[in-house]
């Protein structure tokens, strides 16, 4: 038993073109067309745009986060330039020395303190017999609503012009006020603020050092919570509940 030739047959790229032609009549070759193919790709790959659209929209960006404006404590004076005409009575000693006249730098203690936080100091000391001289140092005391208070004069020059740093003196009723509108907005419910030491209108406090403060429901007040509220180096003041 043999096995019959197998016979390869050809298919033409395109299909048919019509009728077969008769046998010695000259062979007409189909016109290539000219195929553009995307380039190879590795697996997994895809590429996307107007010919190849993604099989999902791309995901919106989240909207950005609101900002929320704050309030800053205003009337934070931790140093002022003074003058003192001609050193204050009494400076200029015969055949001795010029000396800073304690009363005179006490008065302006007295004056800027109470220009700043609309309370005077009181006790107000100032050592004596300081010799006027450019670049010279100095520290007075006093107390503000029975706070302990520094003062530390430095003499730009020997003509009375000084410039005096004390302690950061923050007005409560500014702290509660601002705080307040701020926490009423987070918990959505107006609330009011009172802040230690009760009956206090000042406070002596450094950036970043906590005032305990109570944040009462202005609606109902069996509804409160105690806050910490600091106070940044520029006036910003914020809170966590405690």
């Amino acid at each position: 038993m043999t096995a019959e030739p197998t016979t390869r047959i050809t298919t033409p790229q395109f299909g048919p073109q019509g009728p077969a032609p008769a046998h010695g009549a000259p062979q007409m070759q189909a016109p290539q067309i000219p195929v553009s193919r995307p380039p190879a790709q590795p697996p997994h790959a895809q590429s996307y745009g107007p010919a190849f659209p993604p099989p999902f929209p791309p995901p919106p960006a989240p909207p950005a986060a609101p900002r929320r404006s704050t309030g800053k404590i205003v009337g934070i004076v931790a140093a002022v330039l003074v003058v003192l005409g001609g050193l204050g009575a009494g400076a200029l000693f015969l055949f001795g020395p010029r000396t800073v006249d304690p009363e005179s730098v006490q008065k302006e203690i007295v004056r800027i303190t109470q220009t700043a936080v609309a309370v005077a100091p009181a006790d107000v000391r100032c050592p004596e017999d300081i010799t006027a001289q450019a670049g010279g140092t100095f520290t007075c005391t006093g107390t503000v609503e029975q706070q302990p208070v520094t003062y530390n004069v430095r003499q730009d020059d020997d003509q009375g012009h000084l410039t005096i740093t004390y302690d950061r003196l923050i007005k409560l009723a500014e702290v509660e006020s601002i705080v307040g509108a701020q926490v009423g907005k987070d918990v959505e419910v107006a609330v009011d603020i009172a802040c230690e030491p009760a009956g206090r209108t000042v406070v002596v406090n450094a950036p970043g050092t906590p005032i305990a403060c109570t944040a009462t429901n202005a609606t109902d007040d069996t509804d409160s919570a105690k806050i910490n509220v600091t106070v940044a180096a520029d006036g910003t003041p914020s809170y966590t509940f405690a």
